[in-house]
């Protein structure tokens, strides 16, 4: 018998047009630039915008347990890199090696627990910082729109701002306050709630508004600082007027036509007094995104607040009857003036905050069903907006925040609001990422047990 060899199994070559598509792509990923040659790396983007996000999550989550702080941290970068709140994306954006049911129930768990009270102080201190000496505070409510919902909790009926007809729908009421940052004039978030007129706890939309100005106060006071409050005319009523004046603090409020006020030892209804003077003094204003001529005066009056003087601030110009503001910051020259007008000219960057969370983030489309859950998922929307803008503070000072925009590949180059940018450059760096951010987590590793029985 004579046996036959066996060929040796030659080793596959690597086909040589594979090696001209690499080169092809290296090419491609090459710019030549004086003389040199620097390449766009992706993993140095997503490296640094990995750290930028676990160290802002580290810094408002110190001192916490570590499962709570994983849970912060997961909770921000899954809704930075998804760019939604709903636990399904969240969880996809985690990329973790277990069942992805297992994950959402995880996120879902942690948001029925009550979370930290150092979490939320360390945020707002951090988002302090970037605020300047008299910092402004924008205060406005909004509407979350349910419309099918039946199972969440406390579902109340509220106005929808956003139809056409005003209708009533069911949902829940929504309070803000945000303050501006020093240099760019971006919305960062404050106080945020989410509430019910069902709720059995429940007073008034006034003791929610006072909770959030209590909460801002007391951040000023530490700090030796005023704010300046900014409201529309639903907050005009008395018993806001007597709050601020309680807590020393400089508003601007927007008021009603039916208001009365005191003036040269008679009480005359407001418009009366606004039709019978003239703008003296003439300056352009920002005004929603446009700049716009008007003019202004200013008038002391009295009223029936504590019966205190006030200035009455009246603006001419901006639309077909003139804006009557009440403000108590001191006047002395043309520059308080346009400085008080300005104040209030800024309200509208709270409604392109409400409308950015809301498109954004797809805020509206929350699945959680209680009010508990729904409060902790808005406060971590909250923290990854705020990171947004501090981000956006950053412009021109920072070379990876020019990265970020230029990412978001968008058409403006010189714009008021600077989140959306921000928010889809962040989405569209993490977008390449292949992994999530286990790795960077501090996780103790359990070790089997190596006497443990096994049957063969």
């Amino acid at each position: 018998i004579i046996k036959k060899k066996k060929k040796k199994k030659k080793k596959k070559k690597t086909p040589r047009h594979y090696f001209s598509i690499i080169k092809l792509i290296l090419k491609k990923n090459t710019k030549q630039k004086n003389g040199g040659f620097s390449m766009d790396n992706f993993t140095t983007n997503n490296y640094e915008m990995k750290r930028d996000i676990i160290n802002f999550s580290k810094k408002i989550s110190e001192g916490t347990s570590k499962p709570e702080s994983k849970f912060v941290m997961d909770m921000i970068y899954g809704i930075s890199k998804s760019k939604d709140i709903l636990l399904s994306s969240i969880a996809g954006a985690l990329d973790e090696k277990t069942k992805k049911a297992y994950t959402i129930d995880r996120l879902s768990d942690n948001l029925s627990n009550d979370l930290s009270s150092s979490i939320d102080e360390k945020y707002c201190n951090l988002a302090m910082d970037y605020l300047g000496e008299n910092p402004i505070f924008l205060i406005d409510d909004s509407d979350i729109i349910k419309p099918l919902g039946e199972k969440f909790e406390d579902l109340g009926i509220v106005r929808d701002g956003s139809s056409r007809n005003k209708s009533y729908e069911k949902g829940y009421h929504h309070t803000e306050i945000v303050g501006l940052t020093q240099n760019k004039k971006q919305p960062i978030s404050l106080f945020s709630k989410i509430h019910s007129s069902t709720q059995k706890e429940f007073v008034s939309a006034n003791d929610i508004t006072f909770e959030g100005i209590d909460k801002i106060v007391n951040l000023l006071e530490k700090r030796k600082q005023k704010g300046i409050f900014v409201n529309d005319r639903g907050y005009d009523n008395n018993l806001i007027f007597n709050h601020y004046f309680e807590k020393k603090q400089y508003f601007v409020v927007r008021l009603k036509e039916n208001r009365k006020v005191y003036c040269n030892h008679k009480w005359y209804k407001i418009t009366t007094i606004r039709d019978s003077h003239k703008g003296k003094i003439k300056m352009n204003l920002l005004f929603q995104g446009e700049e716009k001529e008007c003019s202004v005066s200013v008038i002391k009056v009295q009223i029936t607040a504590k019966k205190k003087w006030i200035n009455l601030v009246l603006v001419y110009g901006l639309g077909e009857t003139p804006m009557m503001l009440a403000s108590n910051i001191q006047i002395k020259s043309k520059e308080d003036v346009i400085k008080t007008a300005r104040c209030y000219l800024d309200r509208w960057r709270i409604e392109e905050y409400f409308k950015f969370k809301k498109q954004e983030y797809n805020f509206e489309n929350f699945r959680v069903r209680t009010l508990k859950s729904i409060n902790n998922l808005n406060k971590m929307l909250t923290y990854a907006i705020g990171l947004v803008a501090m981000l956006s503070e950053k412009i021109g000072k920072r070379k990876f925040v020019n990265k970020i925009i230029k990412e978001s590949k968008s058409l403006k180059t010189n714009v008021y609001l600077w989140f959306y940018q921000i928010a889809r450059g962040i989405y569209n760096i993490l977008s390449k990422v292949r992994c999530g951010i286990r790795e960077w987590q501090n996780i103790r590793k359990t070790k089997e047990y190596e006497g443990q029985l096994s049957l063969l």
